[in-house]
Order: structure tokens, then sequence, then C-alpha cells
């Protein structure tokens, strides 16, 4: 049919599954590349080492309780930054393990259509107080409209309190959608009718490949500064800071319950040497945005295209 019937046939030979084996369940947080890292580790924990897999979908907050409760047993891309003091006590206290990275540093940034930044000579964050008439909120006329990461996520938080200290919070209105597609469509519609947006992104997506876009320049990431910021979004009384700082680019990487190293040492160990890869799914991502809308295949394109990858991360039982 397609080539993903090829995949399906080269794992066929050595498909299994155990029903005494337990069940991996993945973290879904709802954003596309997770989705399809999660489906590309799925398909080779369950056709390669024969264990049942279920993704659950759950905020990041609700992620964080299951994560420490064993509930999920395997997050592929844990944005350590947005979540740091939870993730080095978890990981201080031995419930979650690092296992090592899952794609190179996925930035996250605010944006603004590029041309929008070169007609209006935008280039900055601050910039952006004298021109809140751009972006204009339909349903309040008298302020700009942010449009925040979604609600559950702990961006959501994070961006609220950067924005205060930037001074933005008076001329601009923070509205947080309701799902990654709901965000996604905001940007994309704003881009195929070629008007001004204003918001928060990340990388990779498809969304960053397709169009072009202005990174507004912020103030240098300092430990310092972060320091603040993660203070406040947890303390309302510390808001607004004097000062707020650019998000660092870290490595994305997976993290798993500390039971997985007893009751799946096999997929521990091929877990230690997956490395998926930024530009790789920049390209599967970019590819299911023209080819595949409903995120069936994607994996498959990955799996097609990266075999040398792939093939050095499972053993050669399990293709």
């Amino acid at each position: 049919v397609t080539f993903a019937a090829g995949i399906l046939f080269i794992w066929s030979c050595g498909f299994f599954q155990d029903s005494a084996k337990p069940t991996i369940r993945t973290y879904d947080g709802q954003w596309q590349s997770i989705r399809v890292n999660n489906a590309i580790v799925e398909f080779i924990i369950e056709h390669g080492y024969g264990y049942p897999v279920e993704g659950v979908e759950m905020t990041s907050h609700e992620m964080q309780t299951a994560m420490e409760t064993g509930e999920i047993n395997l997050n592929m891309e844990m944005w350590q930054q947005s979540r740091f003091d939870w993730y080095k006590e978890q990981l201080e206290k031995g419930t979650i393990i690092n296992l090592g990275m899952s794609y190179e540093a996925g930035p996250q940034f605010f944006i603004i259509p590029k041309w929008v930044a070169e007609q209006y000579h935008i280039e900055t964050v601050f910039d952006m107080v004298r021109h809140w008439r751009l972006f204009q909120d339909p349903r309040d006329t008298t302020k700009g409209i942010f449009y925040n990461c979604i609600i559950g996520w702990r961006c959501d938080e994070i961006n609220q309190v950067k924005l205060e200290a930037y001074g933005l919070t008076r001329y601009y209105n923070i509205f947080s959608p309701g799902s990654s597609t709901a965000m996604e469509a905001v940007f994309e519609d704003a881009s195929l009718n070629r008007q001004p947006v204003f918001g928060y992104f990340w990388a990779p997506t498809a969304l960053m490949g397709k169009y072009d876009w202005h990174i507004l320049k912020e103030p240098p990431y300092t430990d310092q500064c972060w320091q603040k910021i993660s203070a406040a979004t947890k303390d309302r009384n510390l808001r607004p800071i004097d000062q707020a700082c650019a998000y660092e680019n870290l490595p994305i990487e997976k993290v798993v319950h500390k039971s997985l190293l007893k009751n799946a040492q096999d997929v521990v160990a091929m877990l230690e040497k997956m490395v998926v890869g930024l530009e790789p799914l920049n390209k599967t991502l970019a590819w299911a945005k023209e080819n595949d809308p409903d995120g069936d295949e994607a994996f498959f394109y990955y799996l097609k295209n990266y075999e040398d990858r792939w093939k050095r991360w499972v053993t050669p039982k399990a293709y």
C-alpha cells in the first residue's frame, strides 16, 4: 500500500509479544514532535522487544505526578528547563533516570512573522511595546494579543512571568489555547492570510520550517535570572520580577521511571543508544505536514529514511 507496509515487513519476522511482559506507558504531551518520537519508540518496543505499549495523554503537571508514581514509565521529551526544580529533585531521589538525549537543543522563543519585523523594524521584545496595535486583540481593541503555549504546559506560567517583567502585559492580553492543534492553527492562519501574530513557539515543529519567522531578541539566559523566573511562577507575591531572559537551549532528553530498569532492561539498553536527532525530526515533521495530516505514518517515514540510525539502537534479534 505505502512504504509503511515495507517497514512492517522488515519487522514482521522478529515480531513477538509476550503477554507476561509489563505494559510500558509513554507520556503524550500532545505536541507534534513528542507524538512522532513516541510512535517511533512504541513501534520498536512492541514489534522488536515484545512489550505491550500504551500512550497516555496528560498535561505536563500530571506527567510529573505520574512519573513519580510509575504510572508513566517513559518520557521521550523532558524539557527540563520548564520544570528544573522538580526534575533535579526526582533525579536526586532516584525516582527518574536520565537515559540521554533524544535530540539536540530544542529552542523556545517569542516570534512574529519575518515580514512584520522587517517592515516595522522590530528586533527585540521591548520593541513590541510601541507596536501593540499591529497585533490588536479582536475581543479587546485597547490591547494587543499574545498567544501563549497551551493551558497545562509549564511554559504557560513562565511566559506570563516573562511578559510582566518585560512590561508587555500593560499592552497585551495573554491568550492560552486549549490544545497544540489550536495553537498551531493561530500561527498557520496568520501566515496564510499575511496577518501579524505574536506569541510563543518552539522547535522542532513543522510550522517553524514552513514559514519565515523572526525570533525576538531577549536578554541572554543566566542561571540567576532563571531562578527568579522559576520562583515567581510558584509565588505570585514575587511578581512582577525586575528582569527576565531568554530560555536556555538544552538538549531534549529521555527519562524513565526507576522501575523500568528492573522490568525492561533490554528496552532501557535500547533507549540509552536512541538519539532521534533534531534534523531528522524536523524533516519528518515537515514531511508529515504535507503528506500525513492525521499523523499516522510520520514514524514510518522516519524508520524508512533513517534506518542507519535506528539499527544502531536495537539488537540484531529486534529487527
